[in-house]
């Protein structure tokens, strides 16, 4: 399931393609069931602009343009220029559908676009048009208060603090 916010507009022309990323364990063993993620891109002249939110990697975010290797799939190369997008994962501390429903509403209301994987599991992306230190003040509070653990995906824009 997707939830886009109308920022998420600029990203998500007509027709856009999969690229292909492999997914590294860090030193904790971080992400241990996958190997790869794909994403949505847009081809432009010199390469491809990532237009969905990773869930799993920490090299993007929505915005970036990328090299790949183009054979049977679209495989990434390398991350040719900064969209200045920042990316975050949330783990929300609850079963509830509506208590998850009412937490995606409230970050698209700030101006964030939220995808949503198994439940629980929310990629948002923080455009470089919000203000970042508003976003980080209310992801912070609201994970040392319980509510989710969070973790950075990819920080290629300005931050106010560094979250771990």
């Amino acid at each position: 399931m997707a939830n886009r916010s109308p920022l998420a507009d600029d990203f998500c022309p007509a027709v856009l393609d999969e690229v292909w990323f492999r997914l590294e364990r860090d030193a904790g063993g971080y992400q241990q069931d996958r190997t790869s993620e794909s994403v949505l891109a847009e081809r432009v002249d010199n390469g491809y602009v990532i237009a969905s939110v990773p869930f799993y990697l920490k090299n993007v975010s929505v915005g970036d343009t990328v090299e790949v290797s183009e054979g049977k799939t679209l495989a990434f190369k390398r991350v040719l220029a900064r969209g200045g997008h920042n990316t975050y994962r949330l783990l929300i501390h609850t079963d509830s559908v509506q208590r998850i429903d009412e937490t995606v509403v409230e970050l698209l209301d700030l101006g964030l676009t939220v995808e949503q994987v198994n439940g629980r599991l929310i990629a948002i992306d923080v455009p470089p048009s919000v203000d970042q230190r508003e976003i980080d003040s209310f992801l912070l509070r609201e994970s040392e208060g319980g509510r989710w653990d969070m973790q950075e995906g990819c920080l290629s824009g300005f931050t106010s603090k560094v979250i771990a």
